[in-house]
């Protein structure tokens, strides 16, 4: 016969893995950082569906969630707001939460001690854009400090592996070494999806070379490679190419010199092909399209220092 606690930990255990089977889709299908749209669908659960975070609010518990909470949210404010909260990294590798002002009277954060105390897997939302998230599962709450009104949020485990799910009382111990890597891990995938968001939004969710619309098909080339010593994370090193015109940048098939025009090394243009090679053909001679903004317009010497490279393949 099952127990009525264990009736409410089925719930619970069901609810974070379907959330997780969720999260796993969506990553899947976006590169790195989600509009909130996406998060917003509500996850079907039995004959009922439950959401994964709010809009409203950052501490989220979904209504058939006994007690606990699900997630977590961070926000990047839309331009000439202000963000109140103290939300950030820290130097253990995770990141600090602000709770929500008033202390343990404040029904969320009575909530976020109680998943503390059990050391439930949580979804950490972080804000790397206003309405785009870079979603971070299982992460679970470190330490809560009541007199900062702050709490820790880590990940003992590599970014959405889902076995620690099937049973979130029980506490994860990770060695120095995993410890390291995670973090190591944690922190490129941040800085490529706030990266990513930013040069998204400067070119409106379009390819700077063919105009695609369509943000799920669309990366953030660096003009620099992020390896390389004079790489920077500023928009001006970055354009939003198609994944496919991405792949052909790097590879030095195209070039864009320092007037923004679009060249195609002699062997791709001499190569003979379907429909999508002579569409890309034609772009030879264009210009890309520039973020309205100048400051976030590729950098001219970045360009330079690039198509120089290009032109010696």
């Amino acid at each position: 016969m099952i127990t009525w606690e264990a009736a409410l930990l089925n719930i619970d255990t069901r609810i974070r893995q379907a959330a997780f089977q969720r999260l796993k889709t969506i990553a899947n299908e976006y590169a790195g950082d989600v509009p909130w749209e996406a998060l917003a669908e509500p996850v079907p659960l039995d004959t009922d569906s439950f959401f994964l975070a709010s809009r409203a609010i950052g501490i989220f518990k979904p209504k058939q969630m006994p007690n606990g909470i699900l997630s977590i949210k961070t926000v990047v404010p839309k331009k000439g707001r202000v963000n109140i909260y103290s939300d950030g990294t820290s130097d253990e590798g995770g990141f600090w939460y602000s709770l929500e002002s008033g202390g343990l009277a404040k029904p969320a954060n009575r909530q976020l001690v109680i998943s503390y105390e059990r050391k439930d897997p949580i979804i950490y939302l972080m804000g790397v854009a206003p309405g785009r998230y870079f979603p971070l599962w299982p992460c679970y709450i470190d330490s809560v400090d009541t007199a900062r009104e702050m709490c820790h949020i880590s990940m003992h485990d590599q970014i959405g592996v889902m076995r620690n799910v099937a049973e979130p009382t029980a506490a994860y111990q990770v060695d120095n070494l995993e410890k390291r890597y995670i973090i190591r891990e944690v922190k490129a995938r941040v800085h490529q999806a706030e990266f990513r968001a930013r040069v998204m939004q400067a070119y409106s969710n379009r390819c700077a070379m063919t105009g695609l619309p369509v943000p799920q098909l669309l990366e953030a080339a660096h003009i620099i490679p992020d390896n390389h010593q004079a790489s920077t994370v500023e928009v001006s090193n970055g354009i939003s190419l198609t994944r496919l015109h991405h792949r052909a940048y790097d590879a030095g098939l195209v070039g864009i010199d320092t007037d923004y025009r679009i060249h195609l090394n002699g062997e791709l243009l001499a190569t003979k092909d379907g429909p999508l090679l002579e569409s890309m053909k034609q772009l030879n001679g264009q210009k890309i399209s520039l973020p309205r903004s100048p400051e976030q317009r590729p950098n001219r010497e970045a360009l330079e220092l690039r198509y120089h490279q290009f032109l010696m393949k």
